[in-house]
């Protein structure tokens, strides 16, 4: 669990192979770390909250994190609903189909093994036929066109510029724009190409260029 719990921050394990710790499996990379962390665990009651404090608070955590690690299908999902208004934050329930009438958390999508959903598999949600240690993550032409083209897109957008109606002016609404979409303030050569683009495009196609950003799709 220790090994796991790494692997989520990191995007690799200590032990590489998080499912085998055998014969067959990957040597620890270092096995002092990896005891200690479970001491850890073990020691503060299995409470995984302490341990991820312990491993976020940790130098290594910081410096890792300065390359940006890319958002899951299911917390891009999540992202996109939140930052448009639109995520429904209700707690357990039945599954339901992931399509545009469902606003709540991916978490409570249903799971065909038949059929995938088309926008999971996309963004590398792994075969729910077979058990799967950890997501082999891709960069592919497809995911950038379902940025382009997705109806949760388009919609997102239109609906995020809605919120943006009360701004008095194209600054204003840039500001509001990075403030909810990348949590920072727009550098001034960001505001004076924000400010072209709106001249001739409409408020939700540049949002849907926001959104498309590699800083909105990965995490800092």
């Amino acid at each position: 669990m220790a090994n796991r719990i790494w692997l989520g921050h990191f995007s690799e394990g200590i032990v590489k192979t998080p499912s085998n710790f055998g014969q067959l499996g990957e040597r620890p990379s270092n096995p002092i770390l990896l005891d200690y962390l479970a001491s850890h665990l073990i020691q503060g009651g299995w409470h995984m909250k302490a341990l991820q404090r312990e491993i976020v608070m940790s130098a290594a955590y910081r410096g890792v994190r300065a390359t940006p690690q890319r958002l899951e299908a299911e917390e891009l999902r999540d992202a996109i609903l939140m930052v448009s208004g639109q995520l429904d934050p209700a707690i357990g329930g039945p599954a339901a189909k992931l399509d545009e009438k469902n606003k709540r958390r991916t978490v409570y999508g249903f799971v065909s093994r038949r059929k995938l959903d088309p926008t999971l598999a996309l963004f590398d949600f792994p075969n729910p036929n077979q058990t799967s240690e950890q997501r082999m993550p891709t960069d592919v032409p497809l995911q950038r066109l379902f940025l382009l083209n997705s109806p949760l897109v388009l919609d997102a957008a239109t609906q995020l510029s809605k919120r943006m109606e009360s701004a008095l002016s194209d600054d204003a609404r840039i500001t509001n724009a990075y403030r909810i979409l990348l949590t920072r303030l727009a550098t001034a050569q960001e505001r004076k190409i924000g400010l072209e683009y709106l001249k001739t495009n409409p408020l939700p196609q540049y949002l849907q260029v926001l959104l498309a950003s590699d800083e909105f799709l990965h995490v800092n």
